[in-house]
């Protein structure tokens, strides 16, 4: 039965092309022609792929992908480790530039009226806290005097002159110019 059904279909799909050979002809060349194009863009598609390859393969300098690969990996993880070990120090740095005495002001003036050219000082140094110290040296003719007074969070527990009080705002001042970023 079975070969009976197929029998009748091939007979009837035999028929039908006698009667339209030339529909039969027009669609095997539209196919033949469908065929031709996918032909020709795999073609392309396979010489793109080829000089890739050829590419990847003369970078290898005759090596094998895995070896170039592998060494790829390697190198990769090195820069990662530097990576890590430099935000290391960067933190690091940071933790230091926090305790670091960068913020100055100085003032300079007549201690004496004895003595001109300003050569008596104060000096105010203190960190991102506030804290640090200030500095005052007072010549005059007979001698020099040098004072030191703590500073915590931008104030000292004594008595501060004009001068010093003008040196710390002026430190102050250095620390809230903007900065520049490397």
């Amino acid at each position: 039965m079975y070969r009976s059904v197929w029998a009748e279909v091939m007979d009837q799909l035999l028929q039908n092309l006698n009667r339209a050979p030339g529909a039969l002809l027009v669609a095997l060349l539209v196919a033949i022609f469908v065929l031709s194009l996918v032909v020709v863009y795999q073609l392309i598609l396979t010489r793109r792929f080829r000089r890739r390859w050829n590419a990847i393969m003369a970078e290898a300098s005759g090596e094998n992908l895995e070896s170039l690969l592998e060494r790829h990996m390697v190198e990769r993880q090195s820069i990662e480790d530097r990576l890590v070990d430099a935000h290391e120090r960067i933190g690091t740095l940071e933790r230091k530039m926090r305790s670091s005495k960068r913020y100055a002001g100085l003032v300079r003036y007549d201690a004496f009226e004895d003595v001109g050219g300003s050569q008596s000082f104060a000096l105010a140094l203190y960190d991102e806290e506030g804290n640090g110290v200030v500095l005052t040296s007072q010549v005059g003719r007979e001698g020099c005097r040098v004072y030191g007074k703590p500073l915590v969070n931008g104030k000292s527990e004594r008595h501060l002159s004009t001068e010093e009080e003008l040196a710390i705002e002026q430190a102050t001042a250095s620390r809230s110019r903007p900065r520049i970023s490397p």
